[in-house]
């Protein structure tokens, strides 16, 4: 049985024609089986196979800091985002003191977790990350939306930049 298929796909046991057509014929009997038999898995693997997680997207650029993020939404319940905030600096010159800061509108609930660090090197991608998790009460009615606030000091300049993020992908 299943013993002699595995080492009929290892080509132990048998001249290479054989193990050849099996497969082809075993494993469309095999995918389904095992997507079934698991069903955590199935909530998961369906994103993937629609392209996986959208690409990151740029949240906030300017004076050389760019903050990207990355957004997925948890399998078990639509309203919950994930969003991994990525810092970039494209200066020459090193960022410090970084602060990000955001705020929800009510329908909307945020838990932010402390950022990985506070100081960019020149030209670093992603050198700063930050977690930070949404659920929105009003999936699919209103979108996710966040305002920002970003400190930080650049070539000896305390800098202080607001904003809104509301570019999320669709379905978001």
């Amino acid at each position: 049985g299943a013993a002699d298929l595995l080492m009929d796909l290892l080509g132990d046991s048998s001249p290479a024609p054989p193990p050849a057509q099996q497969p082809q014929g075993g494993m469309p009997q095999a995918m389904p089986g095992m997507q079934g038999g698991m069903p955590p898995m199935q909530g998961m693997a369906a994103p993937m196979q629609a392209g996986g997680p959208p690409p990151p997207f740029t949240a906030f650029e300017k004076n050389g800091l760019s903050v990207k993020f990355a957004a997925t939404k948890d399998p078990a319940n639509a309203s919950i985002t994930a969003v991994e905030a990525s810092f970039s600096n494209a200066n020459a010159a090193p960022i410090t003191g970084l602060v990000f800061q955001a705020a929800v509108p009510k329908y909307m609930k945020m838990q932010m977790q402390p950022a990985t660090g506070a100081d960019l090197a020149a030209g670093a991608v992603g050198g700063i990350t930050q977690q930070i998790k949404l659920a929105n009460s009003m999936q699919g009615q209103k979108p996710i939306v966040l305002r920002i606030k970003i400190e930080y000091t650049l070539n000896g300049n305390k800098v202080s930049e607001t904003g809104e993020v509301s570019n999320f992908p669709p379905g978001f």
